[in-house]
């Protein structure tokens, strides 16, 4: 069963829209660039960050550990179809993708490494935010996630990268100079 808010906000939100925003809601659900800006940003935070190759590193560990646990421990538990598995009419113009829907795995990917980039340049963490709520958006309007999937993405993402900067602190306890 669908919570009432869930279902209607999807339905609002998986409505057409043109084809140029068909194109720019594909490109911010395609994992190719997506890992393209993850390149970029951890390139960007080693040379440009004060936490350096540190930061570029947890970008890239942010996104593992947020797709492992989301996809191997979280996604069989919880066992939700997505909306265009469970319902006819949802229109899903990339298709309907395999697997279960909760929580959506690109939403937890791109909000650790958005959690990320806040901590190692914070000034430009907007950036980062800003994607991920793109790319938690874009996996509603193409039919394939639930609001709430994509809202506990985003929490499991942001807690995947708050651990991480939390160990990456602990060196400082363990290492002296």
């Amino acid at each position: 069963m669908v919570p009432p808010a869930d279902l209607e906000i999807f339905r609002a939100v998986n409505q057409p829209a043109g084809a140029f925003v068909d194109w720019a809601m594909e490109a911010a659900s395609e994992r190719g660039i997506l890992l393209g800006i993850a390149c970029v940003a951890a390139i960007y935070a080693a040379f440009r960050s004060v936490h350096r190759w540190v930061a570029a590193l947890l970008i890239f560990a942010a996104i593992g550990a947020a797709d492992l646990t989301s996809v191997r421990l979280l996604k069989p538990a919880a066992g939700r179809a997505r909306p265009c598995q469970e319902f006819h009419d949802v229109r899903a113009p990339v298709g309907c993708g395999s697997g279960k829907s909760f929580p959506s795995s690109h939403a937890a990917d791109s909000a650790s490494a958005a959690t990320i980039f806040a901590w190692a340049l914070p000034r430009l963490s907007v950036l980062g935010i800003a994607l991920a709520v793109a790319v938690g958006f874009s996996r509603v309007y193409l039919g394939v996630h639930w609001p709430s999937d994509v809202a506990a993405g985003w929490a499991l993402g942001i807690l995947v990268g708050l651990l991480l900067v939390f160990l990456s602190r602990l060196r400082y306890v363990f290492v002296r100079r």
